[in-house]
């Protein structure tokens, strides 16, 4: 269904653009553009962060792992060594007899043995990636016409999901109207719900990364 913009005024800020009803029925604080601004920054540096800290992760996960390689293989070295060396018990002749309990058969399938076994440990070194780090989730609890969520998805390079809440239905119906309004980008990236935020974040405990909380008044309730 198409939107009559004859009954909106037409609100940009940053990359994003939102519809205002002229009939003022979703709360809009202009004067909070900066607040805005800084929350975007913050949102970048921690991405940058983040990022930079779980690569440092791998490269000291990768350092481990090849230490402890190095370290198999010098112990497989001194026990290849150790197996070569000859028995003490000799023929007269002067040439060397392995000892009896020990046939040579059952030589050959011990060193085969270590060698399939150091091969299995470096096909499952090989074989383990490293979970690649996921774009951070973003919960925007108190969302309103949605605007911090769509200029989140616009305008910080990296970002996963962001999930706007709202108790208002007025409120969710404005940001849904927004998030197609901003096209495709927003649209793969904001979803709008209808719920209380308090609710919502005891019931999802750990699927966001960050949590935006920009009550108007004190934020207590929601801490």
């Amino acid at each position: 269904m198409a939107t009559n913009l004859d009954d909106f005024t037409v609100i940009k800020e940053g990359e994003a653009e939102i519809l205002m009803s002229k009939k003022n029925k979703v709360f809009f604080n202009k004067a909070q553009v900066n607040n805005r601004d800084l929350s975007i920054a913050v949102l970048r540096a921690f991405i940058s962060k983040r990022k930079q800290e779980h690569e440092e992760y791998l490269s000291k996960k990768a350092k481990g792992t090849k230490k402890a390689s190095e370290n198999d293989t010098s112990e497989m070295a001194v026990e290849e060594v150790d197996n070569k060396t000859p028995p003490e018990d000799h023929k007269s002749n002067g040439k060397c007899e392995l000892a009896e309990e020990t046939s040579p058969g059952e030589s050959c399938t011990t060193m085969e043995g270590s060698v399939k076994i150091d091969e299995e440990q470096v096909d499952d070194s090989e074989g383990k990636r490293p979970a690649e780090l996921e774009p951070p989730r973003v919960l925007e609890a108190l969302s309103a016409s949605g605007l911090r969520a769509l200029r989140y998805a616009r305008e910080i390079e990296g970002i996963g999901q962001v999930v706007a809440l709202d108790n208002d239905p007025a409120s969710v119906e404005a940001c849904r109207k927004n998030i197609k309004f901003n096209g495709s980008v927003a649209v793969s990236k904001v979803e709008s719900h209808l719920a209380d935020a308090r609710v919502y974040m005891l019931e999802n405990p750990k699927k966001f990364d960050v949590v935006d909380l920009d009550p108007y008044g004190s934020p207590s309730v929601f801490l």
